[in-house]
């Protein structure tokens, strides 16, 4: 099942905690790794020399991302209702800034992958969440800030969600043919 929203962006952050090698709960994580804004219009801007990194999720539009797995009824087990599994394509948006912006793009990038206890790939697949192998590069950008450039990393990693729905009620099946009487 996909988790909710608070949920699905706490096991992002302890990923991205993780790939960076910074306890969850610290404060040096929670001032480096922050939720992107909605309005970015109004949003505060870092400092030009201060690292940030903002994540944000959107949906993915990756047709081999999403495959479905139907699993039928057996009419004779009680309580066994149809189900449909699938996995859902999202895009996990990353935005670096600052002078480590490619070193902490690279990191994650690079580190996602680890697999083991506490590590991030351990951290997403307990959710239900597995990164899609080789994310392009990092692309370095330079954005103006007050006359004066400010340097940026973008970074996009495609995640795959298991979702699994059943069916709640059962619908009633035929028990036999009808019967059917004609008359002549």
């Amino acid at each position: 099942m996909i988790p909710s929203d608070s949920a699905f962006h706490t096991v992002i952050f302890q990923a991205l905690c993780a790939c960076l090698e910074l306890p969850f709960s610290s404060p040096e994580a929670s001032a480096l790794i922050r939720r992107a804004y909605q309005e970015p219009e109004s949003a505060p801007k870092p400092g030009r020399n201060e690292n940030v990194i903002y994540y944000d999720l959107a949906s993915g539009d990756s047709p081999d991302a999403g495959y479905m797995v139907f699993s039928g009824e057996n009419p004779g087990a009680a309580g066994s209702y149809p189900a449909v599994s699938s996995f859902v394509p999202y895009r996990l948006v990353i935005v670096s800034y600052g002078p480590a912006c490619v070193r902490n793009a690279n990191r994650i990038r690079d580190f996602i992958f680890l697999d083991g206890a506490g590590y991030p790939r351990s951290i997403l697949r307990k959710a239900g969440i597995y990164p899609v192998p080789r994310p392009a590069e990092p692309v370095l950008l330079h954005e103006e800030d007050s006359s004066l450039w400010r340097r940026r990393a973008d970074l996009e990693i495609r995640l795959r969600v298991s979702d699994t729905m059943t069916r709640n009620n059962r619908r009633p099946g035929i028990a036999g043919p009808p019967i059917i009487t004609i008359r002549r």
